[in-house]
């Protein structure tokens, strides 16, 4: 008979050699790394075995049944990256499962803490399911304190598998976080405040008088104190995520402007964090935005003009049971939607709120600062606990899809190209003449002789005369939807546009990108990558946020010289200098 060991790992290039060298009885290892994992646990792991995987973590017997699934052989071993199988235990595993006729076997197994074995605090008789027949048995799907679910009866084994969990007390209240923070979100009990005051000493009285945890000298005692502890805590935390709303759903109505809608992409990720469920409303024009995201858990599309597709999306979200939502597109008719759809908590804008009953209201300032700030505090108005220290625009593709608008468009996988935005719906106060731009190209053309140019735009923008006679121009206007200009700014060396939503989509992509400013403000919707830089005039009555010059000179764009941008890109190394033709 074969068999296959099973690890799973987190961050242990501590432990992991040690229990991989007592594995030589073992046919086969398969080790399954948290995705998370940023120490040297994968390079030592590849110096015993090649079958090494990485896994998102989404609880214990979800990865566990992932490295169980690679198994090949009938039977499987599973063991910890902190245990360590006894010479003992590896000839009692190899001597069973030769001639058996029981699906499985329990295994005692020894827990050190502080460098001393724990016999008593009821840990002294600690038998774990750790080998059993592949097809007799799986996990029991919970996130935390998994077990495996056995077709019989097991058997037992005696001799030892060694646990060295805590070597100190670092490593311990390292772990508590960890398990208590799952503990807390997986459920909730009743009585809290209660249980926060007497289970610690319950759990300490248990552990140390009714176990012998004395018999174990001061590291029993130690151990005991750090379990009531962890009591304490977990049962804290259960009151942090109930305070929180934890486990309940949220409503993101996002801005219809694709830029905006980008923007609006960095507060997807700290919603998620705090609710279980992100239902994301967004017009269809902005919605491809959303689509692929990992952290939206229902996308209602539907379209602001037809009554009977704003209607349809109110019930839908009707289904989707949230109590909180958070409007942030100034408009009457989302409050209004969010209202109909009986959401008890909205927030949103004050200016168009009248519908909402959380309203965050702008000064006259607010300009200076950036839009996302503005979001930030909308949600604040949901719940204080939202923590943004990971947010960030995210854009996320189908590669099918990408590959295909870039096959569709000549655009091959060794194509030089850039992205060339020059046009924009707002109005002329945002767009740098059209005969600066076509000197832009010319001048990239001319120093770069392997260089393409993609010319994005839409139908409309056809209307208007872009003079470069150039082979190498690739003249997109009104031939891409929204998917396909994204794939094409994505694969693009670098971007440069004016204030638009194509300057946001590169952005949110994280493309080297150079975006020009006029009428508007790039504090308030700037870019926020470190790829991109804002070229601006900075003039006196700039930015007036008109959408033509209300002195008819726009000298705000026209102070911007052709040189200025190239000499701009070149400072920056966004590509014009490094890339190879």
């Amino acid at each position: 008979m074969k068999i296959s060991a099973n690890i799973t790992a987190f961050n242990e290039e501590a432990n992991i050699a040690r229990c991989l060298k007592s594995l030589s009885f073992a046919d086969e290892i398969i080790v399954t790394l948290d995705s998370r994992t940023t120490d040297q646990t994968e390079k030592i792991a590849r110096k015993f075995t090649s079958r090494v995987y990485k896994k998102t973590f989404s609880g214990f017997s979800d990865i566990k049944q992932f490295c169980l699934s690679k198994s090949k052989y009938e039977w499987v071993f599973v063991i910890d990256a902190d245990e360590e199988v006894s010479p003992a235990l590896a000839e009692e595993i190899k001597s069973k499962i030769k001639n058996t006729v029981v699906p499985g076997y329990v295994i005692k197994r020894d827990t050190f803490f502080l460098g001393r074995q724990i016999k008593h605090c009821g840990w002294g008789k600690d038998y774990q399911l750790r080998l059993f027949k592949k097809k007799s048995g799986g996990y029991d799907g919970r996130t935390i304190h998994e077990s495996i679910k056995l077709n019989g009866a097991p058997g037992r084994i005696d001799a030892p598998l060694y646990h060295y969990s805590y070597p100190d007390s670092t490593s311990y209240f390292s772990k508590l976080n960890t398990y208590t923070t799952l503990q807390a979100e997986a459920k909730q009990k009743k009585f809290l405040l209660l249980r926060m005051v007497l289970s610690p000493f319950i759990k300490f009285f248990r552990m140390y008088f009714l176990k012998a945890g004395f018999a174990d000298g001061l590291q029993g005692f130690i151990l005991c104190v750090y379990s009531g502890f962890s009591e304490f805590v977990k049962f804290s935390k259960m009151w942090e995520e109930r305070k929180k709303g934890k486990g309940q759903g949220i409503l993101l109505r996002s801005p219809n402007w694709i830029g905006d809608a980008v923007m609006f992409t960095a507060m997807i990720k700290p919603a998620k964090m705090l609710f279980k469920k992100v239902v994301v409303l967004s017009d269809k024009g902005g919605a491809p935005v959303f689509e692929n995201n990992p952290d939206i858990d229902k996308l209602i599309v539907f379209d602001k003009n037809d009554s009977a597709s704003v209607k349809a999306a109110v019930t839908a979200v009707k289904k989707e049971n949230v109590n909180c939502a958070a409007a942030f597109t100034p408009s009457l008719s989302s409050g209004i939607m969010l209202k109909r759809a009986s959401i008890k908590k909205r927030a949103g804008f004050a200016e168009d709120g009248l519908f909402l009953n959380l309203r965050y209201k702008r000064d006259k300032k607010h300009a200076a600062l950036h839009i996302t700030e503005e979001f930030k505090q909308i949600l604040y108005l949901l719940s204080p606990s939202f923590d943004f220290s990971a947010a960030r625009q995210e854009i996320f593709t189908d590669s099918s899809e990408e590959k295909a608008a870039l096959h569709k468009f000549g655009i091959l996988k060794n194509t030089k190209y850039c992205v060339l935005a020059p046009f924009v719906m707002y109005g002329p106060a945002k767009m740098w003449p059209l005969d600066r731009w076509a000197d832009l190209a010319r001048a990239l053309l001319k120093r770069h002789r392997g260089l393409k140019i993609a010319l994005a735009g839409t139908p409309m923008d056809r209307e208007f005369e872009f003079s470069v006679d150039d082979k190498r121009i690739i003249d997109l206007r009104g031939r891409t939807n929204l998917k396909e200009i994204t794939a094409v700014i994505k694969n693009g060396l670098f971007f440069a546009g004016n204030d638009s939503g194509l300057m946001h989509i590169a952005d949110g992509l994280n493309v080297p990108l150079l975006a020009i400013f006029g009428s508007t403000s790039y504090q308030w919707t700037g870019p926020l990558s470190e790829k991109s830089r804002v070229i601006s005039s900075d003039i006196d009555c700039s930015p007036c946020f008109e959408k033509q010059c209300r002195y008819g000179h726009y000298d705000c764009l026209k102070k911007i010289k052709v040189s200025d941008v190239l000499k701009e890109a070149e400072r920056l190394q966004l590509g014009i200098k490094k890339f190879k033709l």
